[in-house]
């Protein structure tokens, strides 16, 4: 999946390449809510050059300031590899990171990560994030409440979870495979590493 742009209760995966950055903003700047699951990289020497690998290209942060406008959006999720680092020590006056680049862009909220993350781990995790604002809107609440799920659920809960989750049969096969070998009393990602990397810049409402 590239991006997934929600408008209202509508959505569309979108695939980009590196010619298209004008139409990608185009179908995107009248987007609430923006999901990105991919790889992510951060470029401490040249943080503009820091970005997502996304199916077709990469999109970088000058890609994003030099392109975007996300006024109608009120969250962008980038559930990816350290895609929430920024670069201090070179500037006067800011930060310099993949979320600043959305801020900048006109989003009001941007989730990201702080170090590399696990692929089951953050799957799971963003599935409850998005089931939690379903219930209510306040999204650092709904991020809290997906993370304490994740460090708390034990190897039977994700077991059981599993069944009911609304993703293809398949992909409900592997994430079962990931949790074969473990206890079920074992709580597999009690760890702060997998359930605290991701975290809110912006309003959090």
């Amino acid at each position: 999946m590239d991006f997934e742009a929600r408008q209202s209760k509508k959505s569309a995966i979108i695939n980009i390449d590196e010619n298209n950055h004008a139409t990608l903003n185009e179908k995107l700047k009248t987007a609430n809510s923006i999901f990105c699951f991919c790889h992510g990289y951060f470029e401490p020497n040249s943080p503009l050059d820091s970005g997502l690998q996304l199916a077709d290209a990469n999109l970088t942060l000058a890609d994003i300031i030099a392109h975007f406008t996300l006024k109608n959006c009120r969250l962008v999720t980038l559930a990816a590899c350290e895609t929430g680092l920024t670069e201090f020590k070179n500037t006067d006056d800011e930060y310099i990171g993949l979320p600043s680049g959305f801020l900048l862009a006109g989003s009001t909220n941007v989730v990201s990560s702080l170090w590399p993350v696990n692929a089951v781990a953050t799957a799971l995790l963003m599935i409850t994030f998005y089931e939690e604002l379903q219930k209510q809107p306040n999204i650092a609440i709904a991020l809290n409440t997906a993370q304490r799920w994740l460090r708390d659920t034990t190897t039977q809960g994700f077991q059981e979870r599993i069944k009911t989750l609304p993703v293809p049969l398949l992909l409900q096969k592997e994430f079962g495979k990931y949790f074969e070998n473990q206890g079920v009393n074992i709580k597999p990602f009690e760890s702060p590493y997998y359930w605290s990397a991701f975290c809110i810049i912006g309003k959090g409402v």
